[in-house]
């Protein structure tokens, strides 16, 4: 505080509540006397009876309690007060020659066990990462809600003004049948936005289907799009239909549009127009009524002027462009979707979500995420499996994010400056310094090519083996480039 005015932190402190189970004079007197420096309101129980009847009236924010009450003790009194106010974080505290049961308490529910007597230092840390767990909880619980409410989509959450305006155009385009042109940097959700926009259509009841147009060849990506006859070509043993005539009276979604060749552009532009087509090596004219999505990370109008993208299909694909931002400039958004990402993630695995420390969550909301939410994603299911019920804190982050760590950049934010560490002996810090430059460029090619290891092999003038082994040994995954 200054001046006398509180900072929001002493503000959210203020309005905290914390119950205090201890019927020892001398730690219930430190606790809450620690407790109140920092703002909190405290009340003081010397017995579980008591603590039950107070719950209705104190509605605390947080319950810190001994294990060794007189009238109900140990995991029994976790149960209780879990069943009694139910999403209230808990911090139990133990003598210091009973830890077997502080870990009984953590499989039990209880946030964190403290030995006593207590440490003024550890009590805080403790209560203050409890609380910032409950609200972080709060907050996304509210989003969400906020989110079905105003949007209904039950998939994308946020708090951005930016993917606001984003869900306001979703809702808009969705009414209508225009083909819509998704823009944005890998990673972003185009996916989930072409979805959003099938689900609230009037084709919701009809299919909808996606291609990724950049896994193709271009003669195999002629026959997933329109199908072929009965040998018209090796290998095409009977007929097979297409994409469009699968997502017949539904929604199509044309992923990674901006890898397509100038012939397959051509096939495009005439389905776009006339809603038909003849299947590969066919003569029959099919007829379809198929809503078209595309989506790119490419900037198309760059590559028009190259004379790499049909003008006339730019124009007729760009009839309503969405444009999703970057993870990196929506950061309020991280923290919500990291915390719905790991309960989604430790439901789908049947186990418990760790909790991510201040420290932790502050270095992520900061780091660039070349990966976006993909990445994001990904990171939460691998934390999942590797920390479930745990903390994952700074140690526990890719080194990339880890403060100090984060490869700098130039005045455009795009090429990474060389850093050379000059405290190490020559060939050591020249071998670090080779490590960073050879991890940026790989990450550099993986962002261009999407994740496609066999395109980035090529382009790295490696086997595809080596590029595996490289990735594994600088902690690369393909996964965090793709959509």
């Amino acid at each position: 505080m200054a001046d006398g005015v509180e900072t929001p932190i002493a503000q959210t402190r203020a309005g905290e509540t914390v119950l205090v189970l201890d019927d020892g004079e001398l730690s219930a007197r430190q606790a809450k006397t620690t407790l109140r420096q920092e703002g909190r309101q405290v009340f003081v129980c010397p017995s579980a009876r008591e603590a039950l009847a107070m719950l209705p009236e104190t509605a605390p924010d947080l319950i810190l309690t001994s294990l060794d009450l007189p009238d109900l003790s140990g995991i029994r009194l976790l149960e209780v007060l879990q069943d009694r106010a139910p999403g209230v974080p808990l911090i139990a505290t133990v003598a210091e020659a009973n830890m077997t049961l502080g870990v009984q308490a953590i499989r039990a529910g209880a946030l964190d066990v403290l030995t006593r007597p207590l440490h003024a230092e550890s009590l805080v840390v403790s209560v203050d990462h409890a609380l910032a767990e409950a609200r972080g909880a709060r907050d996304l619980a509210r989003v969400r809600e906020q989110v079905r409410d105003r949007h209904g989509f039950s998939h994308m959450l946020t708090q951005s003004p930016r993917m606001l305006r984003v869900f306001d155009q979703i809702r808009a385009v969705a009414a209508t049948d225009a083909t819509v042109l998704i823009l944005g940097d890998t990673g972003t959700g185009k996916e989930l936005v072409s979805r959003a926009i099938h689900e609230r259509s009037r084709r919701r009841e009809k299919p909808f289907i996606s291609i990724n147009c950049g896994a193709f060849t271009e003669t195999l990506l002629e026959s997933e799009l329109f199908g072929h006859e009965k040998g018209s070509f090796t290998g095409a043993s009977g007929r097979r239909r297409g994409v469009f005539e699968m997502a017949d009276g539904g929604t199509l979604f044309l992923d990674e549009l901006g890898e397509t060749s100038l012939n397959v552009q051509v096939n495009l532009l005439r389905v776009l127009e006339e809603m038909c087509f003849r299947r590969v090596g066919g003569q029959e004219t099919v007829h379809v009524d198929t809503r078209i999505i595309a989506a790119t990370n490419a900037n198309l109008e760059d590559m028009t002027a190259k004379g790499r993208f049909r003008q006339d299909l730019f124009y007729r694909l760009n009839v309503f462009p969405v444009h999703l931002p970057p993870l990196r400039e929506r950061p309020e958004d991280i923290p919500l979707l990291t915390r719905h990402f790991l309960e989604d993630a430790a439901g789908e695995y049947g186990l418990q979500p760790p909790t991510i420390t201040p420290e932790a969550m502050e270095a992520i909301t900061t780091y660039r995420w070349p990966g976006n939410v993909r990445q994001l994603r990904s990171l939460c299911e691998r934390w999942v499996i590797v920390g479930s019920g745990g903390t994952i804190g700074i140690d526990q982050l890719p080194m990339d994010m880890q403060p100090g760590q984060q490869v700098p950049m130039d005045m455009y934010g795009t090429t990474p400056l060389l850093t050379v560490d000059e405290t190490l002996p020559m060939r050591a810090a020249v071998e670090r310094a080779s490590a960073q430059v050879e991890r940026t460029y790989l990450h550099r090619l993986l962002t261009k090519n999407g994740g496609h290891l066999i395109r980035t092999a090529k382009a790295a003038g490696i086997t595809r083996r080596t590029l595996y082994t490289k990735m594994k040994l600088y902690g690369l995954d393909a996964a965090d480039y793709r959509i």
